[in-house]
């Protein structure tokens, strides 16, 4: 992946008219093969620009790891791996398979990095917002503060030396769900190159992407991939070359609830205990996808100014934010770094 420098200066927002979607251009779209695979509750895809028959079947066995990420990164399934930690993890220090350990410690790096904005403990205050059964409500202040007492990176201990890790609260819990999709994307990206396919688009959701070489034979420009509006499904703001490069975009546009006339959505700042952010939506492009989400993820928490004050952090990436704008139905959006724009999103 070869982005330019982060520039020094302030956001430029670019205003949008959310009326109206972006033609998709449907080039070549026939010569394309999908194969898909139901897993984490969304449809993991992979997308092939020809129909090599050996390509597919490759993508088929690179699918099929899912159900075996799934199954250990679950909560929903007693016996799962991350399971068995939220159980026993603060009677004692749980044995951690290798995987697992390397994705949590990928997952409290970036909480340290982003000071909390990123935290895997935060179950408890999504489940206190209703959202963790999709039935949003208002949590007392009590219930908030009650549920923020197990809420905390830094009351995870982890050794690496022996592999285990343990909570220093009761009633701690993990969930993976921010990073774990991201990281099961660049476990099959990574199967698919180590068995030659090098021309590919993988996504998660829409929300996680992977693009591997170029989407058309003889071009070097990489694969045509949309962002799409944060509330209104079927429109997209604009258009992003995506090569040998991954992407992860956070926001609340499908689950949210209103309460008084104020508006609630899912993404909750693990800091405060409340909803997070100023933005609709924010996209990160990084190398790994897991990465992508994670950074995506807390830069949504932390919002537009926190995000333009860390835009010079060696560990930052190219990110573009959408927030509402003035005007009744329509929206803007701002970039740090370089993004390889396809369609110029103020003439979106």
């Amino acid at each position: 992946m070869n982005l330019s420098p982060l520039p020094k200066t302030k956001i430029d927002w670019f205003p949008i008219d959310t009326r109206q979607s972006v033609t998709r251009d449907e080039k070549n779209q026939s010569l394309q093969t999908h194969i898909s695979h139901r897993a984490m509750a969304t449809d993991f895809v992979i997308i092939l620009p020809n129909e090599d028959a050996k390509q597919v079947e490759v993508a088929v066995d690179a699918l099929d790891q899912l159900n075996t990420i799934e199954a250990a990164l679950t909560i929903y399934q007693g016996d799962s791996e991350v399971s068995r930690i939220n159980r026993l993890a603060f009677q004692q220090a749980v044995p951690v398979s290798w995987t697992t350990f390397r994705l949590i410690e990928r997952a409290l790096l970036w909480s340290t990095r982003t000071d909390g904005a990123f935290d895997i403990t935060a179950g408890p205050l999504v489940e206190a917002w209703g959202f963790t059964k999709r039935q949003g409500r208002k949590p007392t202040r009590q219930e908030i503060e009650s549920a923020r007492k197990r809420v905390g990176y830094r009351k995870i201990s982890i050794d690496p030396a022996r592999q285990t890790l343990r909570f220093s609260e009761p009633e701690m819990s993990i969930n993976l769900g921010a990073i774990g999709k991201g990281y099961a994307l660049d476990r099959i990206a990574a199967k698919l190159r180590e068995s030659g396919v090098e021309d590919f688009l993988l996504h998660g959701g829409n929300s996680s992407v992977i693009a591997a070489g170029n989407q058309e034979p003889g071009s070097n420009k990489g694969w045509a991939v949309g962002i799409a509006h944060p509330t209104k499904p079927g429109h997209r703001l604009a258009g992003i070359w995506l090569k040998d490069c991954a992407l992860g975009t956070s926001g609340s546009g499908k689950q949210f609830f209103h309460h008084r006339g104020r508006r609630y959505g899912h993404v909750i700042d693990p800091r405060s205990g409340y909803p997070a952010g100023d933005l609709q939506a924010l996209t990160t492009l990084a190398e790994s996808a897991a990465d992508a989400d994670a950074c995506a993820t807390a830069l949504f928490v932390a919002g537009s100014d926190q995000t333009q004050r860390w835009a010079q952090e060696t560990w930052f990436h190219p990110t573009l934010m959408v927030r509402q704008a003035t005007r009744q139905d329509s929206s803007e959006i701002g970039c740090l770094g370089e993004i390889p724009w396809i369609e110029n999103p103020s003439r979106a």
